[in-house]
């Protein structure tokens, strides 16, 4: 009969420990980056974006309630208002602009997609522009100056040229 070594069984459940944390380590991550994530495959700050305020253009009249939808707190028709984690803000002026904020994010498609979601509501988006470069396109009739801004944050803002 072959004795086991009392050292041997003592390693194993550190080692079995040590191989839990690492899965741990690997799965936080991926979790924590798909929070960022909308149902429909956008960052939410741009998801936010495309319901806050290109929803509610020209006039941004619902923009409070909707942004009240993605824990917008202290929203109301003329505002700033914050996420509980201050995650993500929305800004608001009436008939003015509207401007969606988050923590800056490493992921390089967001321009795409905020391109994306403006076209998606009918307006003609710049083929090749960069982030950071503001453009014209028409929404619902009235001229709007939008801009992706990543210095400091992410922002992504619509300013009316029809006032």
């Amino acid at each position: 009969m072959k004795m086991i070594s009392t050292d041997r069984i003592s390693r194993r459940p550190a080692r079995f420990g040590v191989a839990l944390a690492l899965a741990a380590c690997l799965i936080v991550p991926q979790t924590a980056s798909a929070a960022s994530k909308s149902s429909k495959g956008n960052d939410i700050a741009i998801a936010a974006f495309k319901d806050v305020c290109l929803a509610s253009a020209p006039t941004f009249a619902t923009a409070a309630a909707k942004a009240k939808r993605y824990g917008v707190k202290d929203a109301d028709q003329q505002f700033g208002g914050m996420t509980e984690d201050g995650s993500m803000s929305v800004q608001v002026k009436p008939k003015k602009e509207c401007a969606v904020t988050s923590e800056n994010r490493s992921d390089p498609t967001l321009y795409a997609q905020f391109l994306r979601v403006i076209a998606s509501s009918g307006a003609d988006v710049p083929q090749g522009g960069k982030s950071g470069k503001p453009f014209v396109a028409t929404i619902k009739g009235k001229r709007f100056v939008f801009q992706h801004d990543r210095r400091g944050g992410e922002a992504y803002v619509m300013i009316s040229l029809d006032n």
